[in-house]
């Protein structure tokens, strides 16, 4: 059964947003220390789940889709 999987951009403030994000059910693949931010990949089915996670850590700034994540692409 395929997944739907989704690429996410995380913008934080502060390490230990990042320690937290390895507790989330998602798979960190890119951290960029300077520009404070993350990519992520993640179920789209879970992505209020994991919203409403991020929402209660301490210097999270934002949530969203990756503007660079290709729909289309199969990898079966």
């Amino acid at each position: 059964m395929p997944v739907n999987r989704m690429a996410y951009v995380v913008f934080y403030h502060g390490k230990h947003v990042l320690n937290k994000l390895e507790s989330l059910p998602v798979d960190v693949t890119y951290v960029s220390k300077k520009q404070h931010y993350a990519v992520v990949y993640g179920d789209a089915d879970q992505e209020n789940n994991i919203k409403k996670q991020l929402k209660g850590i301490k210097g999270f700034k934002f949530f969203g889709p990756s503007e660079l994540f290709d729909t289309t692409l199969n990898l079966e």
